[in-house]
């Protein structure tokens, strides 16, 4: 049985602590806050003990998963001083790992030092419609994939969102999602070319992203939108990939040369929430050796193509990866 202790109990870290204490083969045993008072009815509900920091917890609660749900700036703290404290601790992140390549790169070698296991909850490669549309490029559902065009649009989120000290700016806590799902499906970027706009309440950016493979993406972000807009296309040399979180029809393909020119996967794809997927699959990892779907080092280099993203905004030029 895992013992799990969940930090940061805003909106998404009850959604984690939830799913823990549901889970077969682990046990939500602490939940770790700054307001008691405020937590009463969750230690009550889920029958917890309570910390009010990650150092009291470790000093006093025996526990092999951590999972982080805290604000984004406080992520590389959070982590460092707990792999400093605990050999060999798993710890669960919420995306992004951290605000910083330099950050990125520091995590990655305290956790090889200290032998510590890193999840990082980018929740698109578990969700099913993201999940089956890169099965069907990578089953050569449109032949050759040429362009990608990729949207994701919210309501401003206001609060330490809205700092880019703290949340990375839309860039970071926006476009994280689709560069990390862009990597997994074609590969590592080559270049990176961005353009941000900000006013009052309102924030806008547009990246384009050549891949290393050749393939050309474009994402489009924006907080201003009065509800979740996200949209996906992939162009390849047969056909073309639709998918949209407003249309009922899963993913929507247009084969050029098929006898007919539509096709569908199924709708049928609703079943658990893609942070139930991806806990559990933390899970397996930690219990039974399966292989993560994201490594920690693809967590790394999704905060560095983020990190370029932001860099060429400010430059108003392309930057290209891996060069000093």
């Amino acid at each position: 049985m895992l013992k799990v202790a969940v930090i940061g109990l805003g909106k998404m870290g009850k959604r984690h602590a939830e799913a823990w204490h549901s889970l077969d083969g682990t046990e939500l045993v602490a939940l770790v806050g700054r307001d008691e008072s405020k937590l009463s009815p969750l230690l009550s509900k889920w029958d917890t003990a309570y910390f009010a920091n990650v150092q009291s917890l470790l000093e006093k609660q025996d526990i092999d998963v951590l999972d982080i749900c805290l604000p984004s700036f406080l992520h590389f703290e959070t982590i460092t001083a707990a792999i400093q404290m605990q050999d060999q601790l798993s710890i669960v992140c919420e995306k992004p790992l951290c605000l910083t390549g330099e950050q990125a790169e520091e995590i990655q070698a305290l956790s090889a030092q200290k032998q510590a296991q890193i999840f990082v909850g980018h929740t698109l490669r578990f969700d099913p419609e993201y999940s089956a549309l890169r099965t069907r490029v990578l089953k050569d559902a449109v032949g050759e994939p040429g362009v990608v065009r990729l949207s994701r649009k919210t309501a401003f989120p206001g609060g330490w969102f809205a700092d880019p000290t703290k949340s990375g700016g839309i860039m970071m806590d926006l476009g994280i999602h689709d560069l990390d799902w862009l990597m997994w499906t074609f590969g590592d970027v080559e270049r990176v070319m961005a353009r941000h706009i900000t006013k009052s309440e309102f924030e806008y950016a547009l990246i384009t992203v050549r891949m290393k493979s050749g393939v050309m993406a474009h994402i489009e972000l924006s907080w201003g939108a009065d509800r979740l807009q996200s949209a996906v296309e992939v162009a390849g040399k047969e056909g073309l990939l639709v998918a949209s979180n407003e249309n009922k029809e899963a993913i929507k393909i247009h084969q050029f040369n098929a006898s007919s020119n539509k096709g569908y996967l199924s709708a049928d794809l609703i079943g658990e929430s893609p942070i139930v997927r991806q806990l559990k699959h933390f899970r397996d990892c930690i219990r039974e050796g399966v292989t993560p779907v994201i490594s920690l080092h693809d967590a790394v280099q999704s905060v560095k193509v983020v990190e370029a993203a932001i860099t060429s905004a400010q430059l108003g030029q392309a930057i290209h990866m891996g060069e000093d």
